[in-house]
C-alpha cells in the first residue's frame, strides 16, 4: 500500500473541571498518495479535531502520525514549520478564517513570504499567486480586493488558494462546502476534484453530509463520540453497511425520486458524555439492537470483508483486526 499518511491509535484529551474529554480516542487509518478519506459524522463527533491533530494545530495526547514514513508525531519548532509546506489546511468558515486587513494577493502571499518561496524573489512571488488565483477560478482584478468585498463562494477559493500556496501534498478539508449555498457548493467540491487531479493532492474531508461526501471520497470513515465505528470504501457504504449508527446516518439523507419511501431511523436516548467515558460502545444508550456486552466493554475493530471494518459487538464472532 502507497499510503501518504498513517494514523496509529490516535488520542486527543481535553482537561475540563469534571474530568478528561476524550474528543478523539484511538483512531487508526492510512490514506494512500492521490486519494480521498471522508471523514463523517455529528457535530462533537471530534472529525474537526481529527484534521487539526494531523496537521499540528493541535498537538495529540498519545498515537502516532506517519508522513510518507516519517514520524510526524512530536516536532520541533523547525520541522513544524516544513511540514507546514506539506500539510496545509482549508477551513469551514471562510469568511472568519481570512484576515479581514488582508486582500487577496496579500493572504496568497503571506505563506510564500514565510517560507520564502523561490528564494525570497518577490516577482517571483507575485506571479504565483496569479497562477494560483487562476487555477481557483478568482478573476485577477480581484487582487487587491478584501474578504468583506466578496461572496462566500469566492472567499471559500481564497481559502483554498492560500492552501496550495506551498504547493502541500496533503490537505485537510474541513467542512469546506457547508457554510456555502447548495449552488456553490457544487462548483467548490468540482473545483477540488479538478486541483486535485491536476496536482496529484491527497484529501481528508471532514463533512457531516453523507450526500456531499459520497462524491468526493475514496474511502469513508465514520465517527462517533471519538471512536471510528465503521470504514469501506465509499460507493459500497451506500449499498453495505453494517453499524447500526451508519445506517441511521444513511436514513437521513433525502431521496430526491419521487414515491420512492426509505425507512427514517429515529435514534432515541441519552448521548454518552465524552468525559471520563464509562465502559462499553458509546453508541449503545442510542441503540436498538444494543445487547448486554455493550454497555460493559468496547467492540473491537472487525474487518467484514476486504477493507471494510465496523467496531460493534453484532460481529463480534468476526476475527478482530490488529490496531
Amino acid at each position: 500500500m502507497n499510503a501518504l499518511l498513517e494514523i496509529k491509535d490516535l488520542k486527543k484529551y481535553f482537561k475540563t473541571s469534571r474530568g478528561l474529554l476524550h474528543a478523539v480516542d484511538g483512531i487508526n487509518f492510512a490514506i494512500e498518495r492521490g486519494n480521498t478519506l471522508g471523514v463523517v459524522g455529528e457535530s462533537g463527533c471530534g472529525k474537526s479535531t481529527l484534521g487539526r491533530l494531523i496537521v499540528h494545530l493541535l498537538e495529540p495526547t498519545g498515537g502516532k502520525i506517519f508522513f510518507e514514513g516519517r514520524d510526524y508525531t512530536n516536532l520541533s519548532h523547525q520541522a513544524l514549520l516544513e511540514s507546514r509546506r506539506e500539510m496545509q489546511m482549508i477551513f469551514q468558515d471562510p469568511f472568519s478564517s481570512l484576515n479581514p486587513r488582508m486582500t487577496v494577493k496579500d493572504t496568497i502571499l503571506e505563506p510564500m513570504s514565510i517560507h520564502g518561496m523561490f528564494g525570497g524573489d518577490q516577482s517571483e512571488q507575485t506571479r504565483h499567486v496569479g497562477n494560483i488565483m487562476d487555477a481557483v477560478g478568482l478573476a485577477g482584478n480581484l487582487a487587491n480586493s478584501y474578504p468583506h468585498e466578496l461572496d462566500g463562494g469566492r472567499r471559500q477559493r481564497i481559502g483554498i488558494a492560500r492552501a496550495l500556496a506551498l504547493e502541500p501534498k496533503f490537505i485537510v478539508c474541513d467542512e469546506p462546502v457547508s457554510a456555502l449555498d447548495v449552488s456553490i457548493q457544487a462548483q467548490i467540491l468540482n473545483l477540488m476534484q479538478d486541483i486535485q487531479s491536476e496536482r496529484g493532492l491527497t484529501y481528508i474531508f471532514i463533512t457531516h453530509d453523507l450526500s456531499v461526501v459520497k462524491h468526493i471520497s475514496n474511502d469513508i470513515c465514520v465517527m462517533y463520540l471519538g471512536n471510528m465505528v465503521e470504514k469501506c470504501p465509499a460507493k459500497e457504504i451506500f449499498k453495505t453497511n453494517y453499524h447500526p449508527y451508519t445506517r441511521a446516518l444513511l436514513s437521513a439523507i433525502p431521496i430526491a425520486k419521487t414515491g420512492v419511501k426509505r425507512e427514517r431511523i429515529l435514534l432515541k436516548g441519552e448521548i454518552s458524555s465524552p468525559i471520563e467515558p464509562k465502559p462499553g460502545c458509546r453508541f449503545a444508550p442510542r441503540c436498538i439492537d444494543a445487547k448486554r456486552d455493550c454497555f460493559e466493554t468496547q467492540p473491537d475493530l472487525v474487518e467484514i470483508s476486504p477493507r471494510h471494518i465496523v467496531a460493534c459487538h453484532l460481529y463480534s464472532n468476526v476475527r478482530a483486526i490488529k490496531k
